[in-house]
């Protein structure tokens, strides 16, 4: 409900609307299965160069892909108003409010991993369209059938970004 606030542009959703977006969350949830791959290299080791929104003294980077494959938005062409006028942006809203789930959950994960290193992460960092060509080749996203074609990511619902770790400053105990 919160996503589709957002792509509405409004403050309160009535009750059909509501309706309907309960509904073909519950019919199109089903569809939906979240994917991930990712990966982490050592600054010096990484493939490719990308430092603008790094954090002072970061030591790696974790990369990673996230979809829910193809399988909503082939279901949603079928019938693009199975839930009424509205369901192109109830489609686009669970697209988005699963893959940010996703990434929250590999931020756990990858979070656990830094801990284990005595690193922090950062917020997690979008790749600029400019080089995500180049940095696709890095991490084996064929596992999750992920493409890069024509300068997009393949399916239209995925997402990819990265996350710098940092050393942690935690303090001695005297």
């Amino acid at each position: 409900m919160r996503v589709m606030k957002k792509l509405t542009n409004t403050q309160e959703l009535s009750s059909e609307l509501e309706e309907s977006v309960q509904k073909g969350c519950h019919f199109y949830s089903k569809l939906v299965q979240p994917s991930a791959v990712f990966d982490t290299f050592a600054k010096d080791s990484l493939p490719f160069v990308y430092e603008k929104d790094a954090p002072p003294k970061w030591v790696a980077q974790s990369i990673y892909f996230i979809t829910i494959g193809n399988a909503l938005y082939d279901e949603y062409k079928k019938n693009e108003e199975a839930f009424g006028e509205h369901t192109g942006k109830i489609v686009s809203a669970l697209a988005v409010d699963v893959l940010e789930q996703a990434k929250n959950f590999v931020q756990r994960l990858i979070s656990s991993e830094a801990d284990d290193e005595g690193c922090d992460l950062s917020r997690a960092v979008d790749i600029p369209e400019d080089i995500i060509g180049e940095v696709i080749k890095s991490v084996p996203v064929e596992k999750i059938d992920i493409t890069f074609e024509d300068g997009k990511i393949k399916p239209q619902y995925s997402s990819c970004g990265f996350f710098y770790w940092t050393p942690s400053k935690k303090k001695n105990k005297k």
